[in-house]
């Protein structure tokens, strides 16, 4: 699919989708809980299907009335053993369910689709190992075969390339007969890990830590059922309000102000920017209202939260001179190498990016008519859509159908708000 966006003013008020990275977490942490659990909130996309879906081959029972899903479990008695898992294109998905897998004593394969494919998951097999746990990898890709029992022990891991696969342990560790440490070094995304935490208090397990560096997982915990609401998505929320920014107004609603998400610092690099930004709190969900003001390069670290770079660079490439960025050696393994893409594509609507080491450059100027490429990516298609709202002429995006990975009602809201 190809979506042509022309220069235009916006102006509307939008309601962030849940978000579907606490979504997916709270779908397997309902999965691993003994009883029935409504999560409240939840809108569907690829991603939260996938989860969905896993956790329905793992025994669970899921009904839904509008957003609010019940989600009934019983894990750890389940008597039946899937052979094989599909984690559609989440990398969050494949790295959170691979230790859960691992609990179950039957062999258990996990496969997926698309970008998937190209992801290294050489992290799983080593820190799995390290646990005593059989796992074998199409050379460190999927698909994985997984064979338990995950017992517990210490491991030592790597955090500079992600979080999500210590997340993944955090939430199958509590549930191994013994007692767990384990040692992360170099811990990116250090905001994600808090949030995983945090939601795990929700369904009664406890983790100790000592400033993200060692963590103490106590074995023969149980997960309780309860009543989630999922906050809505900042990440969905970062291009919009950057497109406030750069061409009208954008007001988004339904953002939780105390939330954990990463991904919330994009009001702070707005501001960066001498973007103007309001934000009307109640009772902790709040509106959060871009308008359109003259943009000025800025400098930011993105290293805890990588998926704003796409959203950075739009602002970015509006703003007058060069703004630095942070955190880009992080952008190699997502749903394309992010950091080469965001070069190529915004280097076809005449903006300079250039990359050194960690640092991305972005030159602002005149953003240019241009046929771009989304590289089956998500974040990639909303931002080259938010820049092509001061483009000087036409800016056709060819694969523009890969927000259905995070938010398949993008296309609807974001040219909706187009005047």
């Amino acid at each position: 699919m190809t979506k042509l966006i022309n220069c235009s003013h916006i102006d509307g008020t939008l309601t962030a989708p849940s978000s579907k990275s606490l979504a997916q977490r709270a779908i397997v942490a309902a999965m691993l809980s003994d009883g029935t659990t409504l999560l409240q909130h939840l809108t569907l996309c690829n991603d939260t299907q996938a989860a969905l879906q896993a956790a329905k081959t793992l025994g669970a029972t899921i009904s839904a009335e509008g957003t609010t899903y019940s989600i009934a479990s019983h894990f750890l008695d389940n008597s039946t053993t899937p052979q094989q898992i599909f984690c559609g294109e989440s990398g969050l998905l494949v790295r959170m369910l691979s230790p859960v897998a691992a609990l179950l004593e039957a062999p258990v394969q996990l496969c997926g689709t698309g970008s998937l494919l190209e992801r290294p998951l050489n992290a799983i097999e080593d820190a799995l190992q390290q646990l005593g746990v059989k796992i074998t990898s199409q050379n460190g890709r999927i698909p994985l075969l997984i064979q338990g029992k995950l017992a517990g022990g210490t491991l030592h891991i790597d955090g500079s390339i992600g979080s999500q696969l210590l997340t993944g342990l955090l939430m199958a560790l509590p549930l191994a007969s013994n007692d767990s440490t384990i040692f992360v070094q170099q811990l990116k995304s250090q905001p994600y890990v808090a949030l995983t935490i945090n939601l795990l208090q929700h369904f009664g397990i406890q983790i100790e830590h000592h400033q993200y560096e060692k963590f103490y997982i106590g074995g023969g915990q149980k997960y309780k059922a309860c009543t989630y609401n999922i906050d809505g998505d900042w990440s969905a929320a970062s291009c919009l309000l950057a497109a406030g920014c750069i061409a009208g107004r954008v007001s988004v609603a339904n953002l939780n102000l105390n939330s954990l998400q990463a991904d919330a610092a994009i009001v702070e690099a707005i501001r960066l920017a001498k973007g103007n930004i309001e934000v009307a709190p109640n009772e902790g969900v709040a509106t959060v209202t871009a308008h359109q003001s003259p943009l000025r390069a800025f400098d930011f670290d993105a290293t805890h939260c990588p998926d704003l770079f796409p959203a950075l660079v739009a602002l970015a490439a509006c703003s007058q001179g060069t703004t630095r960025l942070s955190g880009a050696l992080r952008l190699t393994h997502k749903e394309s190498n992010r950091a080469i893409t965001l070069q190529q594509e915004f280097g076809k609507m005449g903006i300079a990016i250039t990359l050194q080491g960690d640092v991305m450059y972005v030159k602002g100027g005149n953003v240019h008519a241009a046929t771009v490429q989304a590289h089956n990516d998500h974040r990639i298609a909303m931002a080259l859509a938010t820049a092509a709202l001061c483009a000087q002429g036409e800016v056709a995006i060819e694969g523009a159908e890969c927000v259905e990975k995070s938010y398949p009602q993008f296309w609807e809201d974001f040219c909706g708000i187009i005047k």
